[in-house]
């Protein structure tokens, strides 16, 4: 019997069989070709010794251990991706110790006769089965000579490890140093799906596998759309990465690409290398090609590092870094186009020829274009935390003209259509009791015409919160500075048709230091058929104002109380009935809520500048209305912010009616509706005092989901005075396990009809838009994808889309055509004067390699509503 050390950490190989074999192996013998046995009965009845067969004609990858969707059980078929066609299965390892690691088993040998030589030559002949814990080899025979520390295997050779197969017909093993060499190798690595084959593969003393003329692939093996191939491949199967040398890229058997030198990684793990690039092209653009190379600095640190050439506008580059620690999680993002050339515009440049400033129309021009963002989260689930959300660009056009290659901030599902960047960092502590926040915060405008809004430097809050059984006391105190510079001046066209029409705007604005205390005490009572919770509230409102612009300098601190008390109340009531044999329960619930507020003179608050037009002049800094709706009906403030308390004495009423499955707990359909009516017809608005309106709008609510897969909801806000809608919307989702996916919307928005000087074009109106979109299987591989948005103002399409996607185990490519409205002259060009962007792009992602034209994903994300989940139920 050879020494177990001899035999320790053996390449995994196995040749490629072109014909199965009939082996028997004795008392520990494991059939490795185990789905190809069959046991037969003898005339005497007792069973003989496994016999194999040959593989069935439909399956002639048997020898990978890989079966077809068809001979699966249902359980395995359950755990298959609706898209992969089969799945690499080992074989059971019925024989003693094997679940040991090699160094802690035996060895163990059978075969059918062995022979020891005078000149110390050990002969293995027939069905040689060699086991040490985990580790197998069979073999047709086995020569090994002890002087040389060489053992010689030829015939059929296979080597398992769990999860990895090596097959080859015939190896040298080194017992030694515990190398081995194999000819004709196939291999398989079961649990990352990858497979593959080599003229000639050898096993390192380290453990690597070395593949000569080798290929390496994901895909199922009937249908090996893409390899590497060529040169030498090698995978460390313990750190799950490989490499590769003057190695191609064949996709359909055509060679795309030449790689002197390539990393990848065996699995999910994150290695160094260059990854695909990232190619598009656009007529405003060019060629717009971008190469990523991802540093793996430590298993902490990483780093994407990718130059950007653009065809019409320069050479820069994107950097993105993470870093992870036991306080912190940090995420930078960076990029730079220096010396911008301005891009192929020709609706700029007709404005230009036709005399508009170049410095309006293409501000960015010769400019420096830049891009950061900063994310990162602080604490470790203890009392204190940190947050920083940080993002600047260098010119408001920056995400228009260029966005970015390859970047990607989690804030921002769609940049080309933001119109401000948020700037903030917190840091807050918390007790049992107590929490405490000072936060920075400011905003970039991207919208030329607006002035920017003030900065909050800093805000401090401290809150406490203390609960008695039912009763509970809330303190809210917080204080912020709000900063501005003096005066800014904007300058854009406000005449398309006139290129002297370029306008400036001056404004003032008043700095100002808020505090603001909210104490309240009150009964939080539930009980199974309704809920009472009375409240009352004390409220203070202070300024302490900067005396530039002022309208009277001697009034800088104006400031406002309140005593507040209010009722939110409720019941619940059901009944279980019967529809077309299907149980449901169905529930009333009314609802009350009351609120009665001592005066509250805010009227110091309003004109307090020289000017209408100055900035801080009504003192909001951070307050609006909130968008009114049926949930607002029961809030206790209608502003959102604090430089407004809300003095408005009401009763708000809301009715709701569900009907419920009893089994899932699924409403099956709701319904809601409600109104506020207010004791006085004065209350303090945003800039005034409301006069003669006893009653707010009419709110309503449906909502249904009558499967799992479907979910139908709606909101009408109804004028009952004018009988008007002013606000209203209807959407429906569908995404079932299929991965089926369809979206309808439309929304309208209730808004004066405005026209230019000249009453020629129409430059707002109400917004009237519809929306649908899809993503629906025709098969288990091939979908469609479309959308189309339109505005029925403008009577314009906002963005077509339309595309196929082929999706299998082993690769998935779209092919997507967009047209979509051009904004990179929205502050320039009236509404009706956009034009269209159109072009056709496309994807292919290699899976268990590399993707590219990722932008199409994104697209795709930022288009159709639920996409991002249906790639989720995909995985």
């Amino acid at each position: 019997m050879l020494e177990a050390s001899r035999w320790r950490r053996l390449a995994l190989a196995i040749g490629h069989v072109t014909h199965p074999r009939t082996l028997a192996f004795g008392l520990i013998a494991a059939n490795p070709l185990w789905p190809m046995a069959a046991t037969a009965e003898s005339s005497s009845g007792v069973a003989d010794e496994p016999q194999l067969v040959s593989p069935s004609a439909s399956n002639p990858y048997l020898y990978l251990d890989w079966f077809p969707r068809s001979q699966l059980d249902p359980l395995e078929r359950s755990q298959l991706p609706s898209v992969c066609g089969g799945m690499f299965i080992e074989p059971p390892r019925n024989y003693p110790n094997a679940n040991l690691l090699p160094e802690e088993a035996p060895l163990r040998a059978t075969s059918d006769s062995s022979n020891w030589l005078e000149d110390g030559t050990a002969q293995l002949r027939g069905n040689v089965h060699i086991t040490q814990g985990y580790r197998q080899l069979f073999a047709d025979q086995v020569d090994v000579n002890r002087e040389e520390s060489t053992a010689y295997l030829s015939g059929a050779i296979e080597m398992r490890e769990p999860s990895l197969l090596v097959r080859g017909k015939a190896a040298e093993i080194h017992t030694d140093s515990k190398a081995a060499s194999i000819e004709d190798a196939t291999y398989v690595v079961h649990d990352e799906f990858v497979h593959g084959s080599a003229r000639f593969a050898s096993r390192e003393a380290s453990g690597e596998l070395i593949l000569t003329e080798g290929s390496y692939t994901r895909c199922e093996p009937d249908d090996v759309f893409w390899r590497m191939t060529g040169g030498e491949i090698t995978i460390n199967n313990v750190e799950r990465q490989g490499t590769a040398r003057n190695v191609r890229l064949e996709i359909a058997d055509v060679p795309v690409f030449y790689f002197p030198y390539l990393r990848f990684p065996v699995g999910s793990e994150r290695m160094s290398g260059f990854l695909f690039p990232s190619v598009s092209n656009s007529e405003e653009n060019g060629w717009d090609i971008a190469i990523p190379y991802y540093w793996n600095i430590a298993p902490q640190l990483d780093a994407t590092i990718i130059p950007r050439y653009i065809q019409y506008r320069g050479t820069g580059l994107e950097l993105e870094t993470r870093h992870l620690s036991p306080w912190f999680s940090t995420e930078l993002r960076m990029a730079g186009l220096p010396d911008d050339k301005g891009g192929n515009d020709d609706d700029a440049q007709r404005l230009i020829n036709e005399g508009f400033p170049e410095d309006l129309v293409l501000p960015a021009k010769g400019e420096d274009r830049w891009f950061v963002n900063l994310d990162q989260l602080g604490g470790n689930g203890g009392p204190w935390r940190t947050r920083i959300d940080y993002t600047k660009v260098s010119d408001a056009d920056y995400f228009r003209d260029l966005d970015n290659a390859e970047l990607e901030t989690p804030q921002m599902t769609s940049p080309r259509t933001l119109t401000a960047l948020n700037q903030s960092a917190e840091a807050s502590l918390a007790s049992e009791h107590w929490f405490a926040s000072v936060r920075a915060q400011e905003y970039q405008q991207l919208v030329k015409d607006r002035f920017d809004t003030f900065s909050q430097l800093p805000r401090v809050n401290f809150n406490g919160n203390y609960k008695w059984d039912d009763w509970q006391l809330l303190m809210h105190h917080e204080v912020t500075s709000f900063d501005h510079a003096d005066t800014q001046t904007i300058r854009f066209i406000a005449d398309v048709d006139n290129p002297n029409s370029e306008t400036s705007l001056t404004r003032n604005f008043v700095n100002a230091r808020r505090a603001r205390v909210d104490y309240s005490f009150g009964w939080d009572k539930q009980w199974l058929w309704g809920f009472f919770n009375p409240k009352v509230t004390g409220i203070y409102l202070g300024y302490e104002l900067d005396e530039t612009f002022l309208a009277d300098p001697a009034h800088n601190t104006p400031e406002a109380s309140a005593a507040q008390f209010t009722i939110d109340s409720g019941l619940f009531f059901e009944r279980y009935g019967t529809l077309l044999q299907r149980e449901y329960v169905q529930t009333l619930e009314p609802r009350l809520f009351l609120m009665a507020s001592s005066d509250a003179d805010q009227s110091d608050f309003l004109n307090v500048s020289t000017s209408n037009s100055d900035g801080g002049n009504d003192l909001l800094y951070d307050t609006s209305l909130f968008t009114f709706s049926y949930d607002q009906l029961f809030r206790d403030s209608r502003f959102n912010g604090n430089d407004r308390i809300d003095d408005a004495d009401r009763a708000a009423f809301g009715l709701t009616t569900r009907f419920i499955d009893p089994r899932s707990g699924r409403d099956l359909f709701a319904a809601s509706a409600g109104q506020i009516f207010y004791s006085e017809s004065s209350r303090i608005e945003l800039a005034n005092f409301i006069q003669d309106v006893p009653r707010s709008e009419f709110a309503a609510r449906l909502e249904s989901r009558p499967t799992d897969a479907l979910r139908i909801s709606s909101e009408v806000i109804y004028h009952d005075t004018d009988h008007t809608i002013n606000r209203g919307n209807v959407t429906l989702r569908y995404l079932d396990n299929d991965f089926r996916l369809f979206n309808v919307g439309y929304r309208y928005l209730r808004k004066e009809e405005i026209y230019d000087t000249t009453d020629s074009y129409l430059i707002q109106g109400p917004v009237k838009q519809g929306d649908v979109s899809a993503a629906w299987p025709i098969n288990n591989r091939l979908s469609i994808l479309a959308r189309a948005a339109y505005d029925f103002t403008f009577d314009r399409e906002l963005e077509y889309l339309a595309g196929l996607e082929y999706d299998t185990c082993c690769y998935r490519t779209r092919l997507l055509w967009r047209r979509e409205l051009d904004n990179d002259l929205a502050d320039v060009v009236p509404p009706e004067e956009l034009q269209f962007d159109e072009g056709i792009y496309i994807e292919l992602q290699l899976k268990g390699l590399a993707g590219i034209g990722g932008s199409v994903t994104r697209m795709l994300s930022q288009g159709i509503a639920n996409f991002d989940q249906r790639e989720v139920l995909k995985q």
